[in-house]
C-alpha cells in the first residue's frame, strides 16, 4: 500500500465543474455549457475533486490505484479541466497598493492571499521593489502620477490606477511595460481630444493643489466593485492570463453599475535624436 497525505498539485480550470450524477457516474462541465461524461473509478474521481478544490486527503493507494490516479489526472489536464496551480499565497510576487480609501482597502485585501502586499505612499524605491503597483487616488493627482509613470517605465513595473472623475471613477489603463498605454499616453490623448484643453489643465492644477476640494462620493457599498476590478486585472496578469481591461480605461458609474470601456493606445515613441542631414 502507498500511504500519504496528498496535497493539491492542480486545480480546476476557471469555469469548469467536476461532480457525480445521481446514478453514480461522473461528469465535468465546461464554461461554454458542455457536459462530458467521465469513465473511471469513483473513489479516484472523488479524490481528484477533493484535491482540485484545495482539500488535502489522507489516502491509501495501491500501486495500481496510484498509476490509475496519475493517468486520470493526466487525461483531465489534457482536456483542460485541470491546470497547474499558479503558486501559493505570496508566490514570490510583490504588489504595492497606495491609497488610504475604500478602494485601496478592498484591492489590498483581495490581493493579499495571492501575493506579498505592501501599502503606503509611493516613492521610487517602492516602485523598484514591486512587480505591480496599484494606486487608488481620490481626485486625479496629475503631478504625482506623471512622476510615478516615469518610475514605472524606468523600472519595468506594471501599474494600475483609479481616481474619481465627477460622480464616476476612472480605472486604468493598466500599464503593462511594452504592451499598453501608461499615464503619460492617457494624459496626452485626453488633452488632444478636449476642445478646451487649457481649462482641463487648470482643473488638474486645482485638484493637485492644497485648496479645499469637495469630498469624493465613494460608492455606498464601499470600494467593492472598483477594488475587485483592479484586483481582477492584477491577478490575471500575475497568473499569465489575458487582462480583462487590457488596453482600455474603464469609467464606472456606481449609481447605475454601468461600465464604459475606452480603448487607449500608447503614443508612438519617436527617436530622441535624428540622424544628421548629409550634405553633399
Amino acid at each position: 500500500m502507498i500511504e500519504g497525505h496528498l496535497h493539491r498539485r492542480f486545480h480546476l480550470a476557471p469555469g469548469f465543474q467536476l461532480y457525480p450524477a445521481a446514478d453514480g457516474s461522473w461528469r465535468y462541465s465546461t464554461p461554454a455549457g458542455k457536459f462530458v461524461r467521465i469513465s473511471g473509478p469513483a473513489p479516484l474521481l472523488e479524490l481528484v475533486r477533493r484535491l482540485s478544490t484545495g482539500a488535502p486527503a489522507d489516502v491509501q493507494l495501491t500501486p495500481e490505484d496510484s498509476a490509475a490516479f496519475d493517468q486520470l489526472v493526466t487525461a483531465l489536464r489534457g482536456r483542460g479541466v485541470l491546470v497547474e496551480p499558479s503558486g501559493g499565497p505570496g508566490g514570490g510576487r510583490r504588489i504595492h497598493v497606495a491609497g488610504d480609501n475604500p478602494v485601496g482597502t478592498v484591492a489590498a485585501d483581495l490581493l493579499r492571499p495571492h501575493a506579498d502586499v505592501t501599502t503606503g505612499t509611493v516613492d521610487e524605491g517602492a516602485v523598484a521593489d514591486a512587480d505591480v503597483l496599484v494606486s487608488c487616488a481620490s481626485w486625479l493627482p496629475d503631478t504625482e502620477w506623471r512622476r510615478v509613470d516615469e518610475w514605472c517605465a524606468a523600472h519595468g513595473t506594471a501599474w494600475h490606477r483609479c481616481h474619481a472623475e465627477g460622480t464616476r471613477f476612472a480605472l486604468g489603463p493598466f500599464f503593462l511595460p511594452g504592451e499598453t498605454a501608461g499615464y503619460r499616453d492617457t494624459r496626452a490623448r485626453r488633452l488632444a481630444a478636449c476642445p478646451v484643453a487649457d481649462e482641463l489643465l487648470e482643473q488638474w492644477r486645482y485638484l493637485d493643489g492644497d485648496q479645499p476640494k469637495p469630498p469624493v462620493r465613494w460608492p455606498d457599498s464601499g470600494g467593492g466593485l472598483l477594488g475587485a476590478l483592479l484586483a481582477g486585472d492584477v491577478l490575471a496578469r500575475l497568473a499569465g492570463r489575458p487582462v480583462p481591461s487590457h488596453g482600455h480605461q474603464l469609467l464606472v458609474d456606481p449609481d447605475t453599475a454601468g461600465i464604459t470601456r475606452h480603448p487607449v493606445l500608447p503614443l508612438p515613441r519617436l527617436a530622441e535624436r535624428l540622424a544628421p542631414l548629409a550634405v553633399p
